[in-house]
């Protein structure tokens, strides 16, 4: 097999490679996205009743009551919380949504260009095994 024929090899599998990294990318962006609109949600029935469930782990909760609904605390940074106003959260919350959504077009496109080249490759590729198979035949006729 000739180095350019390894080369095309090799690409198709960076190739494959990147597209799983891509999937990969995308499956986390779509949990974050669910991820920010669960606690849109949670946040958007705290105006209209004050009981909450919180998470103890290992899948348990406790009722409460939230003391002032209209304050969010958020976490920052390490050890850095910062308090907001309920809307305010909301409104970054669903900001950050949209830009998700945008990252995930991106991401949609790569992964169909680099599909494209897949293919491009392949084809190319295939090609190049029927000459030289073709090739091969010419050289050891067949004797009956």
């Amino acid at each position: 097999m000739n180095e350019e024929l390894q080369n095309q090899f090799m690409a198709l599998d960076v190739y494959n490679q990147q597209v799983q990294k891509l999937q990969e990318e995308l499956s986390n962006i779509d949990m974050m996205i669910m991820e920010l609109l669960k606690s849109i949600e949670s946040m958007e029935g705290l105006k209209s009743s004050k009981e909450i469930l919180l998470p103890l782990g290992a899948g348990a909760f406790i009722k409460a009551e939230a003391q002032n609904p209209e304050k969010i605390v958020l976490s920052v940074g390490v050890d850095v919380l910062l308090e907001k106003n309920v809307d305010d959260v909301i409104v970054d919350f669903q900001k950050s949504v949209e830009e998700l959504e945008k990252t995930k077009e991106l991401v949609n496109n790569q992964i169909q260009k680099t599909n494209q080249e897949i293919v491009k490759l392949r084809s190319e590729l295939e090609k190049r095994a029927a000459a030289i198979e073709q090739r091969s035949a010419q050289m050891n006729p067949k004797t009956n």
